[in-house]
């Protein structure tokens, strides 16, 4: 379970509840967000999900505005008026107007 995450210089790490390190990667790009279960990054044109090990879930082509946030498994983000609910696998599971 993903208590941190931090970024130090080209690095991201996970942290657990008491402060320990889960594992370390070297990553070019923009963190967006996490939540327990997933990290979200962006790199370039694509959002990349990783999971607590930092190894890739999914990545998919950036298709939005800006990112709300991310809960368990789930992240949402703003795609003009909408906001768009998407799964660890970068499946869409809802859009309402926001």
């Amino acid at each position: 379970m993903i208590a941190r995450v931090g970024i130090k210089g080209n690095y991201i790490e996970t942290l657990d509840e008491k402060g320990k390190r889960i594992k370390r990667a070297v990553f070019q790009g923009e963190f967006l967000g996490n939540s327990s279960e997933i990290v979200v990054l962006q790199k370039g044109n694509y959002t990349e999900v990783l999971d607590e090990n930092l190894k890739r879930l999914s990545r998919f082509v950036n298709d939005f505005d800006r990112f709300l946030g991310a809960s368990g498994e789930t992240f949402s983000v703003q795609d003009g008026n909408y906001a768009e609910t998407y799964d660890k696998k970068g499946k869409r599971i809802s859009r309402k107007v926001a």
